[in-house]
């Protein structure tokens, strides 16, 4: 396992993607890395790199690696969602932000993501709950709930098939 981290630092290293420490806001709900040696950190901080390079499948072992050094870090599993859910592995994604949630029932970017999977699964209903939701955890209004609110606004139905005279 530390062969293996060793060798995907020098890679990220070498690529430009490891760098300073990361500190994650916004979307992930407030957590903070901050440096460190630690393999779940740094990993970590490689699958958040990576994800923001829009690079999903890269991101996923790294954020695994990280997983199995936290296991119970609701940012490392929403994280996860999130590039599975850009993977196309949407019932993977699903699975990983419930885990989140059910350790931290509040994590605002885990509602915002899980609402995004809910539109591309064309169930509206599910997104808006999502989104009412964040507006209860967000009452003076936050980047996720706008950010879930543009994404329902512009959300367009799948187009029926046109019926046959037949």
């Amino acid at each position: 396992m530390r062969k293996l981290w060793l060798a995907a630092a020098a890679a990220a290293n070498l690529i430009g993607l490891a760098g300073p420490s990361l500190s994650m806001s916004g979307s992930s709900g407030g957590a903070s890395y901050g440096a460190s040696s630690t393999p779940a950190a740094g990993d970590y901080a490689i699958g958040v790199r990576l994800i923001k390079h829009e690079r999903y499948s890269d991101a996923l072992p790294h954020l695994l690696i990280a997983l199995t050094e936290k296991p119970n870090d609701a940012d490392i599993l929403n994280y996860i969602g999130y590039a599975k859910r850009m993977t196309g592995d949407l019932e993977g994604s699903y699975d990983y932000y419930q885990r989140a949630l059910a350790i931290r029932p509040e994590h605002r970017g885990v509602h915002e993501y899980l609402g995004e999977l809910y539109l591309m699964k064309h169930d509206l209903a599910s997104a808006q709950k999502e989104l009412d939701t964040l507006a209860s955890l967000c009452t003076d209004g936050c980047a996720e709930r706008d950010t879930l609110q543009k994404a329902i606004a512009a959300y367009q139905p799948p187009a029926t098939a046109p019926a046959t005279g037949n």
